[in-house]
């Protein structure tokens, strides 16, 4: 898995340095999904399944791993760990209308903060684009502020709504990760 992040755009350096290659979730990837899950706290586990699971079991380790291509998008993250391919974080969204998704991103305790997220959602920002999608919907647990500092950080912009004791946000998925980024300094007229 050796990769040079400089010349391969599926390949960055995380902020701790560590090279990570992220790459569409197969079939096989049942036994590193469940890896990745058993390196979550619980915290991590009810924000991104909204429910407290103390284990994977192999009907939801199916659903996640076989995708219908037409209808699931899921991207790994994924490091070389002694020759070994580990999942840090995965990223998926399932479309729901022929411009909506549902979105979820779950990246491994000891990666948070290091920019594997971000990854995640800028290549699952861009196979929306390809595919035509303008919205990600998301279902968020009203005190997980660290997930919505981290959709302010990376531009979401849209809609937040309060709903049986969850937020439900709407993101425009245009305004993420811009193709050609604009400097606000731009608008102002220069003396």
């Amino acid at each position: 898995m050796a990769s040079d992040p400089a010349h391969d755009p599926e390949t960055q350096a995380a902020r701790n340095g560590v090279v990570v290659r992220l790459r569409p979730v197969g079939e096989v990837d049942g036994p590193r999904v469940v890896e990745l899950f058993e390196s979550l706290s619980s915290d991590s586990v009810f924000n991104r399944f909204l429910s407290p699971l103390a284990r994977l079991d192999e009907e939801r380790v199916r659903a996640l791993t076989h995708l219908q291509p037409e209808v699931d998008y899921a991207l790994a993250a994924c490091i070389d760990d002694g020759g070994r391919e580990r999942f840090v974080g995965v990223g998926r969204f399932r479309r729901v209308t022929a411009e909506v998704a549902e979105i979820a991103l779950v990246v491994g305790d000891p990666w948070h903060r290091l920019g594997v997220g971000r990854m995640l959602l800028k290549g699952l920002t861009g196979k929306a684009r390809d595919l035509g999608l303008r919205w990600f919907d998301s279902t968020i647990e009203p005190a997980n502020v660290r997930l919505l500092r981290f959709a302010e950080a990376c531009g979401f912009k849209g809609t937040l709504k309060y709903q049986n004791g969850l937020l439900n946000m709407r993101t425009d998925i245009a305004s993420l990760f811009p193709a050609n980024p604009r400097d606000p300094i731009e608008d102002h007229p220069r003396p």
